[in-house]
């Protein structure tokens, strides 16, 4: 009995040391990763100086503007679609009730270009943390 007490007793400290190591440390905050594309059909060219922005978007709010959770903006650098993109949200700021999207545009000195017109819901509610988003081209005026 006695043999049996200290071999716990020995064992107990290394556990504890074990059992530490196999958790993350608590200040690396917990992020959630939207990867994805973005095109358009259109075999349109855009300036080198041309600029694309992503978002992640909380639109669960219905007649307010959407909150937005994490942004990339990229220039185009003269290359052509598919343009790749991934983005980091703070995963305490996600609520399994929310309704996520991601949105892109592509600007050239403030003005639109190519835009998405639909939803492409992303983290929450079922949804995956990918999307390939298909913009349409924004009419000349």
């Amino acid at each position: 009995m006695n043999r049996r007490r200290r071999m716990l007793c020995a064992a107990m400290p290394a556990a504890s040391m074990l059992a530490a190591c196999g958790t993350p440390p608590a200040s690396a905050p917990a992020r959630r990763v939207v990867r994805g594309s973005v095109a358009w059909r259109e075999r349109i060219a855009v300036p080198p100086e041309a600029e694309l922005i992503v978002r992640v978007l909380d639109v669960s709010r219905a007649d307010a503007p959407a909150v937005v959770l994490a942004e990339q903006r990229q220039r185009t650098g003269g290359r052509q679609p598919p343009f790749a993109f991934e983005l980091a949200v703070d995963a305490a700021r996600l609520d399994p009730r929310m309704r996520c999207t991601v949105a892109a545009r592509v600007e050239l000195a403030g003005r639109l270009l190519f835009i998405s017109d639909t939803a492409y819901p992303v983290l929450t509610q079922g949804a995956g943390e990918t999307a390939d988003l298909m913009l349409v081209r924004v009419s000349a005026r």
